[in-house]
């Protein structure tokens, strides 16, 4: 097998971030591609719901629940906050923190917590630069204000939970990890509420071992009936779970150790108390692929990994219930999980997947960024359709004779092409041949029948109807070629014609260019633009009624069908593979009935040449074809790809030759769809979505 490099691109479906309400019935869940998703209990079990997120955002970083209604409140990468309700105006502004002058924006800042007591909710949130701040309530007129402190450190984590302090009523105590700005030096803070203003305690001098992560809270009940605030939190190298108990200025440290496995103490949360706060609190902890839970007075309990040890998953956020700790988490390969284990030291787990929202489902193709100026690394998007019908592009960086970076993908989500209309087919992606920033275009068939297209320029990106033919309905499209420096489109309609949409006279418009005598065309197999003495000749490619191969060529009078006929008098042309320009003419690889397997003919003004046959790999059944591209190796052929039977990728050479696969580093246990490209003007490449599904773009070893 040849030697290619899988680059994992991931998908924006990807889990970030899981926050559950109270009930244990509903999650919040973070996106990679920085949209909101509800994972919301049914009768039947699970639902996902779309939120997606704030407007004039770039995307969603985090997410809490306010208690009881369970409506949304998130803060966007701009870090303002804002409410999810439904309705027609469902994002209400909320504002943030107001920006630090003069200090430097933290990484990590914009921690969100909330604070519920019946109908009231408290938000916190760390500012740009790590300070912590407070709103009271979610009415759009509330306003934010700092929590202010002696010492300028930087706050990294937030937690908080209800206590009472001097015999009070129970009174809100803030947690946060914070680090000293000159220093880095790490510890734990809380702040309460005193004489009217907020104060912040060193709770019984540093903690233990340093270092501090993962910080959650609750509160209990202790022996005596006595309400107390309690904080997990990971401290040191190697870690161990400390646990801050009190209130008020009242405060003691108990280190609960790490689980006794070979593996290091990878993370760990308190369970959240339910309205009955008795009992000792819960720790839920990961080490390795396997959780592990104790109190302050038992011992660590290993319940094992998931079913088959498919997955790593690592606790986001527990809720103690009447019989057991019911966990979310989100596993090391970006899906999300839940899992009820025991209070009193059963070791039985029940574990449920949830998978992936808005999972990819088609591929539409990929194209390479003009080059920055004195940079070498090139960047290439790929575009793709969610299972919502919405498209997204994926950016992701390499250098021409290298190959592509590991983890430099970016995910922008250009959305459906009209409220109400859904991108239901991806024909292609064309970027012009100018300068930074080009421009470049994404086309898609709308669930409307009609053709459309998100184009990009200075500004961004913007969906525009290109239409259809006069009373007609598009069924197909297949990836646009360059006219005159312009995308020019090939559309099959429902009468069964061949359009051509592009630009004529500065104009878009839709030009018909017929039918085979007597033939109705069932499938459009592509275009390409083929250099001729006479000028660039936009050639398609279309499969008739009659089971022959056509080609619809540029005349002196418009368009004529030049009849390519079949592979064997007994064998018809039903799919697409490519066409492709080579040195001598056209390329054409198609797919063969009843034979089921792939043929390329070549064909050019002057000549054409004698059917190929090219078999099938492994002589099984083709699930799908992948598309063509040039050959640097060969400029005479191209390379042509399918989906084979085992549901991997395999390639061959238009020239003939055996299929050769293009085995994954690590196991994918189905590619379900892909196209081909062209990119970095270096190498042929396969952008392929497995079965996660992810998306992987795929290129040979150079």
């Amino acid at each position: 097998m040849p030697s290619v490099a899988w680059t994992a691109l991931g998908s924006p479906g990807e889990v970030a971030s899981a926050y559950a309400g109270p009930a244990a019935d509903v999650i919040a869940a973070g996106t990679v591609g920085g949209h909101l998703y509800l994972r919301r209990r049914v009768d039947a079990g699970w639902r996902w719901e779309h939120l997606g997120r704030p407007p004039g955002g770039d995307g969603v970083i985090g997410a809490v629940l306010l208690e009881g209604s369970l409506t949304p409140v998130v803060v966007d990468t701009d870090l303002k906050v804002w409410l999810r309700q439904t309705g027609a105006e469902p994002w209400t502004a909320l504002a943030g923190p107001a920006p630090d002058v003069g200090l430097p924006f933290f990484a990590d800042s914009g921690d969100l917590v909330v604070a519920s007591r019946g109908t009231r909710h408290t938000l916190v949130m760390s500012s740009p630069a790590g300070r912590p701040w407070m709103r009271q309530g979610v009415d759009p007129d509330g306003t934010w204000f700092r929590i202010a402190a002696d010492e300028d450190w930087i706050t990294e984590q937030l937690a908080v939970a209800f206590a009472p302090v001097s015999g009070s009523e129970p009174q809100l105590h803030i947690f946060a990890v914070v680090r000293d700005r000159q220093t880095s030096q790490s510890g734990v803070r809380v702040a309460v509420h005193e004489n009217a203003v907020w104060t912040w305690i060193d709770p019984a001098g540093p903690t233990p071992n340093g270092q501090h992560a993962g910080l959650t809270a609750t509160s209990f009940r202790d022996a005596s009936g006595r309400l107390q605030a309690c904080a997990v939190v990971c401290t040191g190298e190697p870690a161990v779970v400390s646990m801050l108990t009190g209130s008020g200025r009242d405060w003691r440290w108990t280190d609960l150790g790490r689980p006794p496995a070979e593996s290091s103490l990878g993370s760990a949360v308190v369970a959240a108390k339910g309205p009955d706060s008795g009992g000792e609190p819960v720790v839920v902890a990961r080490s390795s692929h396997n959780i592990w839970t104790r109190t302050p007075t038992t011992a660590w309990t290993d319940h094992g990994g998931t079913p088959g040890d498919v997955a790593a998953v690592v606790p986001s956020q527990s809720i103690e219930r009447a019989d057991s700790v019911w966990t979310a988490g989100v596993s090391w390969d970006f899906d999300l999980w839940t899992f009820d284990t025991g209070t009193t030291g059963a070791t039985g787990i029940r574990w449920e997947g949830h998978g992936q929202p808005g999972g990819l489902v088609a591929v539409i193709g990929a194209y390479t960024d003009a080059p920055e100026p004195d940079i070498p690394d090139r960047a290439v998007e790929a575009a793709v359709i969610d299972g919502h019908g919405a498209v997204w592009n994926c950016q992701v960086w390499g250098i021409p004779d290298q190959g592509f970076f590991g983890s430099s993908n970016f995910w922008a989500y250009l959305g459906p092409p009209a409220p109400g209309v859904t991108a239901a087919d991806g024909v292609g992606v064309f970027a012009a041949p100018t300068g930074s920033p080009q421009p470049s275009w994404v086309f898609v068939v709308g669930s409307d029948g009609r053709l459309w297209a998100s184009t990009s320029d200075a500004t961004g990106w913007t969906w525009v109807e290109h239409g259809a033919p006069t009373s007609r309905v598009i069924k197909k499209g297949v990836a646009p070629v360059a006219v005159g420096g312009t995308p020019a489109v090939h559309v099959l309609a429902d009468d069964g014609r061949l359009w051509m949409r592009s630009i004529s006279g500065g104009e878009w418009r839709w030009t018909d260019r017929g039918t085979p005598d007597g033939q109705l065309i069932f499938a459009v197999l592509g275009a390409a633009v083929l250099p001729a003495a006479t000028g660039p000749l936009p050639v398609a490619a279309v499969a008739a009624g009659d089971g022959h191969l056509w080609l619809s060529v540029p005349a002196a009078d418009g368009f004529r069908w030049v009849d390519l006929g079949t592979p064997t008098p007994s064998e018809r042309v039903v799919a697409t593979v490519g066409v492709e320009v080579v040195a001598q003419g056209l390329d054409i690889v198609v797919a063969g009935s009843p034979s089921g397997q792939v043929w390329s003919r070549r064909w050019s003004p002057q000549a054409t040449g004698a059917w190929i046959p090219h078999g099938r790999p492994l002589d099984a059944r083709i699930r799908a074809a992948v598309g063509t591209a040039r050959d640097p190796a060969d400029p005479a052929s191209c390379l042509a790809w399918v989906i084979g039977n085992d549901q991997q990728i395999w390639v061959t050479s238009s020239a003939g030759g055996p299929w050769s696969r293009w085995d994954p580093v690590f196991p994918v246990d189905a590619v379900t769809a892909g196209k081909s490209a062209f990119v970095m003007d270096a190498f042929p490449c396969v952008v392929a979505l497995d079965n996660g599904p992810r998306l992987h773009v795929v290129t040979p070893e150079l």
